[in-house]
């Protein structure tokens, strides 16, 4: 695991000189946390490459930047490549001479034995890649199908940039640091800025499954190589090492042993480490799964989660519960309020772009807690959610689908929506029932993308609008803030519906909410983090899985509970879904009071040229009387406000 940064001048034949080496050592430097054993960094005729190594295949040697046999072609690489041995083997028979044990230099060699795409569809990992041809003079950056791993890139004039993360990037002399206003719109509605945008004008994260590729003239072009098929049955399927059923063959009975298979194998594909590795568990099902078929390789397993004081949130018990079933050793912390409030500081200096998925906090928490017990790999349970249906929303999602099709049952439930803003108490507690009928009454007359969305989020549509300063307002391109989920949504046009819905989760909430966080805070503490659930062969086979097996009794997840069932105790499989929250909403009204007060309130909101003071001021009011749970809103202002003046904000 490493992080990696570099920039790249087509048509450049000059050396770089020492002021924009000096910014490639900055570039690196910004990354350190992501490989604090080692530093790579080369440059030729108008290209720097740097990366940062995390130790952790092949530790004595694998240094970067490795090169190809020509000597030419060199290649700067963030993750792991499961399958690297195998990929060895293959290119020992072509005649390759492989000087290292690990998996980066299998890349170059790869890239010259097979071109960039035989490449890429050879690998099962987690990666972001750049690859530098010195014979033909282009650049290739890549990011895996899943987008578990980050890739930022960006031009400015006839510079190209990229990097892990975009801190690396905002240190090269030739990026400006100008606020995207459609952007900050999209971030203040989902508490992420979705991809491919940034907060910053110029820069795109590489899509996931996909590469850039820059010719020695200047041209560019962003090509998919991997697209996710759902609902296609048996057909086109290329992993004969993980059988499916036999076509025809669509009970939970057929199913099970070739996903409890998949998922074994996946799981004992991402064991390989020179260094201690070890399970985080939550108590859910999904890492409690991975947890549980861990311990069937690895003797004395260790786990590690973490809890609060405050009841609703703890899921402690279940940890615990979990861990003395698989035979785990077992750490489990709780953490007050106090302890959150210093770790604010650390999440300022690590979070590059503006987020408001709170939970980034007790994951932070978490990799700390992990590293601090001399682990440096973890796998976790992520992704089993948007696979499985595990997400209460697409329950929610029949029900709207219901209600819609009556006759003027939007304009009332609008209505309702209204009368339930007023009347109902507010609760303060973890996925309140008020909260839940206040979502879903917002997002029932919406479609079913921005349905979704909206249950997920934080602003609505108008109250994102009303929370702008009017300038700021009339920046906003004359694209819908939605413009991307319904992109996605409208992809496929044989997906039944809530495969869709999942299919679009997988590519957005996923992708930059719950991939960008536990990436952030693991790093930020130099620990990897791996998650079986997202090998795409697991990936592929269920999305070919029929829905009907996933969602049964309004209970998601099902075939995955019943594969996985006799390997977990019974209190886990039958609760509900529950996720990695922290009470911000208790917080803000009582020990955090101060600190929202001072940060949004007084005019501060304002004074930031970004937003209506008279609206933040509203929103502030209504949580600290208790009339409404604002946390969602406040959080997401309160983080934004944070980023603006932290290291890797505009007035950093």
């Amino acid at each position: 695991m490493c992080g990696l940064t570099g920039f790249f001048r087509a048509r450049d034949n000059e050396p770089i000189g020492h002021d924009e080496r000096a910014a490639l050592q900055r570039m690196c430097d910004a990354i350190t946390h992501r490989g604090p054993d080692e530093e790579g960094i080369w440059t030729g005729p108008g290209v720097g490459l740097a990366a940062r190594r995390l130790s952790i295949i092949d530790v004595a040697a694998s240094h970067q930047p490795q090169w190809g046999p020509s000597g030419k072609t060199v290649c700067v690489f963030n993750g792991e490549i499961y399958n690297y041995r195998a990929i060895r083997e293959e290119l020992i028979g072509l005649g390759h001479d492989l000087q290292t044990d690990g998996d980066t230099e299998i890349l170059p060699h790869g890239y010259e034995a097979w071109g960039i795409e035989g490449l890429l569809k050879r690998l099962n990992g987690m990666f972001g890649f750049a690859i530098w041809d010195g014979r033909s003079g282009e650049l290739f950056v890549a990011r895996d199908r899943l987008g578990i791993k980050p890739m930022h890139v960006g031009q400015f004039g006839g510079t190209w940039v990229f990097g892990s993360e975009l801190k690396s990037l905002l240190l090269h002399p030739a990026v400006p640091r100008e606020i995207a206003a459609d952007a900050l719109a999209r971030y203040l509605m989902f508490e992420y800025v979705p991809s491919p945008r940034s907060i910053y004008k110029g820069i795109e994260k590489l899509l996931p499954g996909h590469y850039l590729h820059v010719r020695a003239d200047g041209s560019s072009r962003k090509v998919r190589y991997w697209t996710l098929h759902w609902d296609v049955g048996r057909d086109g399927w290329e992993h004969p090492e993980l059988p499916l059923p036999p076509a025809g063959a669509d009970t939970e009975r057929d199913w099970i042993p070739s996903l409890l298979n998949a998922l074994r194998d996946a799981t004992k594909l991402r064991l390989v480490s020179e260094v201690p590795i070890g399970a985080l568990l939550s108590g859910g099902v999904d890492s409690s799964a991975i947890s549980a078929l861990m311990a069937e390789e690895v003797p004395d397993l260790r786990t590690f989660s973490i809890g609060f004081e405050e009841e609703s949130f703890n899921e402690a018990p279940f940890s615990q519960a979990v861990a003395d079933r698989i035979g785990s050793k077992h750490t489990a912390r709780v953490f007050s309020q106090d302890e959150f409030t210093g770790a604010l500081e650390a999440v300022r200096g690590f979070v590059d772009e503006p987020f408001a998925d709170a939970s980034i906090l007790p994951t932070w928490f978490l990799s700390k807690t992990v590293k601090e017990e001399g682990v440096t790999v973890v796998l976790s349970g992520d992704g089993a959610d948007e696979l499985f249906a595990g997400y209460p929303t697409y329950n929610a999602q029949l029900a709207a689908r219901r209600l819609m099709r009556k006759p003027l049952m939007g304009p009332l439930l609008t209505a309702a929506g209204k009368i339930a803003d007023r009347a109902l108490p507010s609760s303060f507690e973890n996925i309140s029932t008020d909260y839940k009928i206040r979502r879903f009454l917002a997002g029932a007359p919406l479609t079913d993308p921005r349905r979704q969305a909206t249950w997920l989020g934080s602003f609505l549509e108008g109250e994102m609008r009303s929370v702008l300063a009017p300038e700021v307002r009339a920046q906003l391109a004359a694209d819908t803030p939605w413009s991307e989920l319904d992109a996605i949504h409208a992809e496929p046009d044989t997906y039944c519906g809530l495969h869709r819905l999942m299919h679009l989760d997988l590519r957005t909430y996923m992708g930059d909410d719950i991939l960008v966080k536990v990436d952030r805070a693991s790093m930020a503490n130099s620990l990897e983090v791996r998650v079986p659930f997202l090998d795409h062969r697991v990936v592929e086979m269920a999305a070919r899985i029929p829905f009907k097996l996933k969602v049964k009794a309004n209970s998601g997840k099902h075939i995955l509970k019943r594969a996985v069932g006799a390997h977990l105790p019974p209190q886990v499989i039958k609760r509900p879904k529950k996720g990695f929250g922290m009470p911000v909403a208790h917080w803000l009204k009582g020990p955090w009071r101060d600190l929202l007060i001072d940060t949004l309130g007084g005019g501060a909101a304002g004074r930031t040229g970004w937003f209506d003071q008279a609206v933040v001021d509203s929103l502030i009011d209504d949580h600290l009387s208790g009339r409404r749970d604002r946390r969602k809103p406040l959080w997401t202002l309160l983080m934004f406000h944070w980023w603006l003046d932290s290291a890797w904000g505009p007035n950093g």
